[in-house]
């Protein structure tokens, strides 16, 4: 039996490794503000296409909650 180790990373899924590039972890609180920024706009562009009456405006909030789960991707990792 292996001995666990502190010093490993921890395993990400394929849809992070593909989403959330290698260097956004050098600065993660900045890449975590501009992934924030990003999803509180198409958060706001989806809503407001929604009140026309525009069905197209699910498609910025389907895009807003995949750049807030790899924003808590991000804080997750960066926290463990």
């Amino acid at each position: 039996m292996r001995e666990p180790t502190d010093n490993v990373s921890p395993r990400r899924s394929l849809l992070m490794r593909v989403l959330v590039r290698s260097w956004e972890y050098r600065h993660p609180q900045v890449w975590l503000a501009i992934r924030l920024i990003a999803g509180l706009w198409n958060l706001f562009l989806g809503g407001v296409l929604l009140s026309y009456g525009y069905w197209i405006g699910f498609v910025p909030l389907a895009g807003s909650a995949l750049i807030f789960w790899t924003a808590f991707g991000i804080y997750a990792t960066v926290q463990s």
